[in-house]
């Protein structure tokens, strides 16, 4: 069969490799070698819809998968819908955090989308590719979405792959060519040495309750092993020539001793790479061996997700990390040289104003050198969005992590702006943050973007990065 996969052209500046689409079209070469499939990155591309219509017709594929977050929910319906106009007979799937968050009332809305596949995607895309080849009926097909006489229906929820090394990822698949030659971001990363950078994902699941987080992959910690994954920064840096790399893991330290060992097999094998961690690292699991092999193995951006500092909204959004930990350990990545970020959230259910000036002081007074502070998004699925029901957000667009779609806080939405941009002042207006940024941060034309985005952040909203 013919398989085209497609990432969505949006307002999102970020373009990293989309790892999602990558195993998901590797797990089904390697069982269905005969297979002919193309990716079309049209984030990456810049890609009007009507040139990503006009590339899958020359394919002409049998299936079209779509991979998708909550901010791409109006490039889905569009693209979608100009896809099944064109091309009636192709069978269009759905996955990515969109359609696991907004499940079956995607298929409500939306006419075009056929199939919408749930949470992890290998085996799930592979089981319902056999079907639709076979004319069989997909309700045999755990996790996915479709319609049933004119209703949408659930097939059930399917177990969590155990075994990740055994999902393959075949690299030229997303041609990682095509993401060095880009002049804007082609990471996670806000700051970079290099442009021939990478994504790669080490482990999934997290098991740690937080209301505000999508349950993609599941609350069971699950890892590859530090062999296999030190195997692959080898191979990209032999292949691709990469300089620089960036693990977009929720937890990449969960287990301690398994991320020593990465760290380890990288200072070994002698990589010389430039390494970030942009998506967080659980801040209360760390020990100074952790931190000293991070330093060695050329990590120079770590990543803590503290959301809140007040004690109270810790309990209520069952983070409860150890903030004092935390604190430390900001301050023991800052000693040795390395770029500390912080991630704050604001606008929380029951948040007092007095809860929020505890977050403010709390990010002054560390040793970050970059803080963010976003705005509560209670996106569909999550647990903090069923606490909003009453707020009528079923059918609320998200934007981005910078614009207030929603307050949920007890502070009306006027003075929670003005918290927003008083926590942008305190951090960054502070005379020793500034010398240590520019101490630490790379010295090139991406930080000075970064610069002037924080400066308009420290007034205004809505500031894509």
């Amino acid at each position: 069969m013919r398989i085209l996969f497609i990432r969505p052209n949006s307002q999102i500046i970020a373009t990293p490799v989309p790892l999602g689409i990558g195993y998901v079209a590797s797990y089904l070469l390697s069982k269905r070698p005969g297979d002919h499939v193309k990716v079309i990155d049209a984030r990456n591309l810049r890609l009007s819809h009507q040139k990503i219509v006009r590339s899958a017709k020359d394919f002409n594929p049998d299936i079209i998968g779509i991979s998708a977050i909550n901010f791409e929910a109006d490039q889905v319906q569009q693209l979608s819908c100009i896809l099944k106009k064109e091309m009636p007979n192709t069978v269009i799937v759905l996955g990515g955090p969109y359609a696991s968050a907004n499940r079956g009332a995607i298929l409500e809305r939306n006419p075009a989308i056929d199939y919408l596949v749930i949470c992890e995607g290998e085996e799930t895309f592979f089981e319902l590719v056999q079907t639709i080849e076979q004319n069989q009926s997909p309700a045999q097909v755990a996790g996915i979405f479709f319609r049933q006489n004119g209703e949408s229906r659930f097939t059930g929820e399917r177990a969590m792959i155990k075994d990740l090394d055994a999902i393959p990822f075949q690299w030229e698949l997303v041609n990682p060519e095509n993401y060095f030659r880009r002049t804007g971001r082609n990471s996670e990363n806000i700051v970079k040495y290099s442009q021939r950078s990478l994504s790669i994902i080490t482990s999934r699941g997290c098991p740690y309750g937080c209301i505000f987080c999508h349950n993609i992959f599941g609350k069971k910690f699950r890892a590859r092993s530090s062999e296999k994954v030190v195997s692959e920064i080898a191979f990209l840096k032999e292949k691709y020539g990469i300089r620089e790399l960036e693990m977009v893991d929720d937890s990449f330290n969960q287990d301690l001793d398994r991320a020593k060992e990465i760290c380890r097999g990288i200072i070994k094998r002698n990589l010389g790479l430039h390494i970030s961690l942009p998506n967080g690292i659980r801040g209360d699991i760390v020990d100074e061996e952790f931190l000293d092999l991070l330093k060695e193995a050329g990590f120079y951006r770590i990543a803590f997700a503290v959301e809140s500092a007040s004690p109270k909204i810790q309990k209520l959004i069952r983070k409860k990390i150890d903030l004092d930990k935390v604190k430390w350990a900001i301050a023991e990545v800052t000693k040795r040289g390395m770029i500390a970020t912080g991630y704050f959230i604001m606008g929380f259910p029951e948040e007092t104003e007095q809860d929020i000036e505890m977050t403010i002081r709390y990010a002054k007074e560390s040793k970050l050198s970059v803080a963010s502070f976003f705005y509560l998004n209670p996106f569909p699925g999550t647990e903090v969005a069923r606490m909003a029901e009453e707020k009528n957000l079923r059918d609320k667009l998200f934007r981005d992590y910078s614009t207030m779609t929603v307050n949920l806080s007890k502070v009306s939405d006027k003075r929670l702006h003005q918290l927003n941009k008083k926590a942008y002042r305190k951090f960054y207006l502070d005379p020793a943050r500034i010398w240590r940024i520019i101490r630490l941060v790379p010295k090139n034309l991406r930080t000075l973007i970064n610069a002037f985005l924080v400066l308009r952040l420290l007034f205004e909203d809505s500031v894509n990065q």
